[in-house]
């Protein structure tokens, strides 16, 4: 059974994510904590990113300086601006072993070829490059232009693992099962707000009658307290055959 890595609620995390992000989803508040400790340097591809998409403004967090971390993207969408244009499906434009990390973020949900992406990733990346991926789990169905997956963190270790990845690690992106119960519905109703924060604070008390408010775990995929994820938060590492055998 794969196992995974779980951030507990707390009354500090709630203020530090939740105070002024009145209008910002869960999940992409969960996201933003978690890609701000990437400390990235090196040149990064952002696959299915860009310079205007909706975490645009994050963007300066992900590096240790602006000087060591040079931002670059690949999208089908020229509305994002990205610095290469893809055809759907198509190869990115850029030689082998480019890239020192390559990111992609809630989108291979929206690549019915996500192997082809993923040996295009596995390829670009240098060797001992980082890749990074947020892919949703228990989260609605939505657009851009289309959505085919979803997968456990044992789907996401095996299809890295085939595709020459390791050192795969998942973390649940999860606050708790009343967040996640509203997450999935949409909200649909009045007085979303006050709703929102009540259902944050009831995963808070939740998790202090559990007697487990602010830490952090590694558990089995199917724990009760991280089933039903909204989303997971993937590292792996294209091997670097000169330092020897790739960890596993």
């Amino acid at each position: 059974m794969t196992e995974v890595l779980v951030r507990r609620p707390s009354m500090a995390r709630y203020r530090a994510l939740f105070g002024a992000s009145a209008d910002q989803s869960i999940l992409r508040c969960l996201e933003y904590e978690r890609l701000a400790e990437l400390r990235l340097t090196g040149r990064v591809l952002d696959f299915g990113g860009g310079r205007r998409t909706n975490y645009a403004s994050q963007i300066p967090r992900w590096g240790l300086s602006r000087d060591e971390f040079i931002y670059e993207a690949a999208n089908i969408d020229p509305n994002t601006e990205p610095t290469y244009l893809l055809a759907p499906g198509g190869p990115l434009p850029v030689a082998d072993a480019s890239f020192d990390a390559a990111l992609s973020l809630n989108t291979l949900e929206h690549v019915y070829e996500f192997d082809a992406a993923l040996a295009e990733l596995n390829r670009v990346l240098k060797p001992g490059g980082r890749l990074v991926l947020v892919v949703p789990f228990i989260f609605r169905v939505h657009g851009h232009p289309d959505d085919y997956t979803r997968g456990t963190p044992s789907f996401w270790t095996r299809r890295l693992t085939q595709h020459l990845f390791c050192g795969v690690t998942i973390e649940a992106l999860n606050w708790g099962p009343f967040s996640t119960a509203q997450s999935v519905s949409g909200l649909p109703g009045p007085f979303k707000g006050l709703r929102r924060r009540s259902a944050l604070l009831l995963d808070v008390l939740y998790a202090i009658w559990r007697k487990d408010a602010g830490t952090t775990h590694t558990v089995p995929q199917d724990h009760e307290t991280c089933a039903a994820p909204l989303a997971y938060f993937i590292e792996a590492t294209k091997p670097n055959p000169s330092l020897g055998r790739a960890p596993t």
